[in-house]
């Protein structure tokens, strides 16, 4: 039950980010600079660092292929980035311990990853802006920022989310 309430909140948050979260973005107010919210590949992150990087692996593919389908240009990308981007948080997670500092940081990082391979990958096989210093003052860093401060706001709940699917996971391995 805890699984399927998890993966309908990721979902709910999924159909937010493409349609409530549009309506308040940066560029309807005028402002110079782009966020886009990653709120699902967020919690993606979340489930790989608390549940490992393999679940976080499967939810950033099936997320992942549905940016592709529904809003992306180029079906994979978002697919291959995020699952990268979970898998590799799940690594992280093996080498250090998992406190707020660390969850924190590593976010961020995998964040900024994930928004540097996207468009790195649009650069290479669509059109994206050409000068670098641009993209990462307008678009990549205060999506980044975004999406941390997004991060901080729904860490503990993801946590006990996961946290409960642990428990149960460690109860049927007793039985």
């Amino acid at each position: 039950m805890q699984r399927f309430v998890l993966t309908l909140t990721i979902l709910v948050l999924f159909i937010l980010e493409g349609t409530v979260f549009q309506v308040i973005a940066s560029a309807t107010w005028g402002l110079s600079w782009t966020t886009v919210p990653r709120f699902a590949l967020v919690c993606c992150i979340f489930i790989s660092m608390f549940l490992g990087r393999r679940e976080g692996l499967y939810y950033g593919f099936v997320f992942g292929f549905l940016q592709d389908v529904l809003y992306g240009q180029i079906i994979g990308l978002y697919t291959m980035s995020m699952m990268v981007a979970s898998y590799f948080a799940g690594l992280i997670v093996l080498l250090f311990q998992r406190g707020f500092g660390m969850v924190f940081v590593t976010s961020t990082v995998i964040l900024f990853g994930h928004e540097w391979l996207l468009y790195s990958m649009f650069r290479l096989f669509a059109s994206a802006p050409g000068d670098v210093q641009w993209m990462l003052n307008h678009q990549i860093l205060p999506t980044v920022i975004l999406n941390v401060i997004f991060a901080l706001l729904t860490y503990v709940p993801i946590m006990k989310m996961c946290s409960k699917i642990q428990a149960k996971k460690r109860d049927l391995h007793a039985e």
